[in-house]
């Protein structure tokens, strides 16, 4: 299977914030467990809740033409 990643940046969560507050088209994929998930506050419009281990189909579901950022 060839691989759809065309770029890969690694970022902290000051540059992310940044990058939301400039108004940048970010999907934040939040793959945490769900316990870590269900204990936080993170969830800003546009983020997609994808469990460890998620299905092919699962991931194929996320936008191509967006920036993709995990948490």
């Amino acid at each position: 299977m060839e691989s759809q990643l065309t770029q890969m940046e690694r970022i902290n969560k000051k540059e992310l914030r940044e990058r939301l507050q400039r108004g940048e088209d970010v999907v934040i994929v939040d793959a945490r467990e769900p316990h870590a998930f269900d204990a936080s506050n993170i969830g800003p419009k546009g983020s997609v809740r994808i469990a460890p281990g998620a299905t092919n189909g699962e991931i194929a579901r996320l936008p191509k033409d967006r920036q993709i950022a995990t948490v």
